[in-house]
């Protein structure tokens, strides 16, 4: 039942949302294909009657049919609004200032030899 439920809520979106819908139009577009069969004999087949009415078709007698024809209008069903603000960013500059310094990382002239002898003395008994 939930999967028939989401068929139909997709079929429905699809068919009033997008151009899906144009679809419907093609009982249209066969009995117009049929007409023109029956009028002229040197219509070749479907491909020469999609050529003549999708390749910049001009106005004839039966124009009025001819609009009615899927995808040749295309109505716009459904827009997206959206808005998006402009935002600019602006990247502040860093002022780097570079000393050219020598730096010691260690140096044995501050080392206190004292304290470092009095931990490896003998352990004194009390």
């Amino acid at each position: 039942m939930k999967l028939l439920a989401t068929k139909i809520l997709i079929f429905l979106y699809l068919t009033t949302s997008t151009q899906f819908s144009q679809l419907y139009k093609l009982p249209i577009f066969f009995s117009h294909f049929i007409e023109h069969l029956q009028k002229d004999d040197s219509m070749g087949g479907i491909v020469d009657f999609v050529i003549l009415h999708y390749n910049g078709h001009e106005k004839d007698a039966d124009w009025e049919t001819d609009q009615k024809l899927p995808f040749i209008k295309i109505e716009v069903a459904h827009i997206d609004q959206s808005y998006l603000p402009i935002v600019v960013f602006t990247i502040p500059q860093i002022i780097k200032e570079v000393h050219h310094e020598p730096m010691t990382s260690f140096d044995e002239n501050f080392i206190y030899f004292h304290y470092s002898d009095s931990i490896w003395q003998p352990p004194r008994q009390a």
